[in-house]
């Protein structure tokens, strides 16, 4: 309540009082009140004062939107620690780990693996030369080298370079009379060989990855949750910008949020299986063009009591994976991307692409139109709520039909001076208080 009268925001517009309603809701307004305010009085905070600097505080560690699993483009989000032994384990699976290497560093091995390759054998050359007397009897006609016209280590280094890419120049060249020439020159050549077709064969299975046919693959930004025969259905789109589709498409999708078990054991990121269908191909996608992907809410879906209030906090995230075949290459490929609550729209519906050309008489797709929504008459209630009232299919949010939420702020002029004794995390339960919490129960 704000000066006696009641605040009505609507869920079509992001009003800034959607985050005064967070704090209404995550602080305890009663201990809260009890101590920042001074023998029942308050005082409203200035510019600079303890008491804004605290709320700013608030604002921005408290009510910052957290990080994802798993960011838009599909990169995993989360970090490992305390991994024993980790890179004897990685150097094991050798292969895989030169593959998963940034670019960066695999130019590096590119480079640095021919120049230790051309370096090694240089220092034999050079050896074998200076031990047989070539370096003291440079320039000595009647003298026989190993390898003919070799009268420094740069000399060495150059026969090494031309002898394993077999450019031969012919100015420096070795003597096959010599007994350490040929067995050196034979070394050389078959590890050079080994090197450049494990080297490059390495850089060309990196650029031809099947992962980065994912790229040409997009998901709307937001997913929507309307009301389709007669069920609640939550909605994502997915295209393909290529004229080559995938094969044998299919997709799935993750709920991750908090679960406790019967034995009160807590699940911080548990994963509840989301079922998504194609029109009436249930999880097959025939991606020629952009599809709406839907799964119906039905009581067998973890999704089966979430409230359009839900939405506002952070409390799950939607991981969605489409998996198919190149069509080109025969190669399985992966594209995922996730949705955080904030990003669920209730009673909203994706608008039409398909286009029908009657100068080209050819259906066009309008990718101008792939991220928009339409309002659509959603319910207010869950989706158990909708089965077990049917008539509560009428109740349905309108673009014009605000939302009215009793109490809905606390008037940050409502702090007391005394707000310099405030622990700001005192506010918050924390993961071990939960827990006890849980134990409790």
């Amino acid at each position: 309540m704000a000066g006696g009268r009641p605040c009505v925001l609507n869920l079509y517009e992001d009003h800034e009082r959607w985050e005064e309603y967070k704090y209404q809701t995550f602080l305890f307004p009663e201990r809260l009140h009890s101590e920042l305010t001074v023998d029942g009085a308050s005082v409203e905070d200035e510019p600079g004062s303890r008491t804004d600097r605290v709320w700013r505080e608030l604002n921005s560690r408290r009510m910052k939107p957290r990080r994802t699993l798993l960011r838009k483009e599909g990169q995993s989000n989360i970090a490992y620690r305390g991994i024993q032994k980790k890179k004897v384990k990685f150097l094991k699976d050798l292969y895989v780990t030169l593959l998963d290497l940034k670019w960066r560093w695999a130019m590096l091995i590119l480079f640095l693996g021919f120049f230790l390759s051309y370096f090694f054998f240089s220092i034999l050359y050079f050896l074998m030369s200076y031990t047989h007397g070539d370096i003291t009897h440079a320039g000595d006609p009647n003298f026989t080298p190993c390898i003919y016209r070799l009268d420094s280590y740069w000399d060495a280094l150059l026969f090494s370079i031309e002898t394993q890419s077999t450019i031969g120049y012919g100015t420096i060249y070795p003597n096959a009379d010599c007994a350490g020439t040929l067995p050196v020159v034979y070394l050389q050549i078959t590890c050079g060989f080994l090197l450049e077709t494990v080297l490059l064969g390495f850089i060309f299975v990196k650029i031809a990855r099947p992962k980065h046919r994912r790229h040409t693959l997009i998901f709307s930004r937001n997913a929507c949750i309307c009301l389709e025969d007669q069920h609640l259905n939550l909605q994502i789109r997915v295209g393909d910008i290529r004229n080559s589709h995938l094969i044998d498409c299919h997709v799935y999708g993750a709920l991750v949020k908090r679960y406790v078990c019967q034995e009160k054991y807590v699940y911080p990121l548990f994963q509840h299986e989301i079922e998504f269908h194609a029109h009436n191909m249930k999880d097959k996608v025939f991606l020629i063009w952009p599809m709406v992907l839907s799964h119906k809410i039905t009581k067998d879906s973890p999704l089966y009591t979430l409230t359009p209030e839900d939405l506002i906090y952070d409390k799950f995230e939607l991981i969605v994976v489409l998996e198919g075949t190149i069509e080109s290459t025969g190669e399985m490929v992966q594209a995922r991307t996730s949705f955080t609550s904030k990003e669920i729209l209730w009673g909203h519906r994706f608008t039409r692409v398909e286009e029908y050309d009657e100068k080209t008489d050819k259906w066009c797709i309008n990718f101008v139109r792939f991220n928009n929504v339409v309002p659509s008459k959603t319910p207010k209630c869950n989706a158990k709520d909708l089965t077990e009232n049917p008539e509560r299919v009428h109740e349905v949010y309108t673009e014009e039909d605000p939302v009215e939420i009793d109490q809905l702020t606390r008037q940050k002029h409502t702090l007391a001076t005394s707000v310099d004794t405030l622990d700001t995390d005192a506010v918050y339960s924390t993961a071990s208080e939960d827990d006890q919490r849980v134990e409790d129960v």
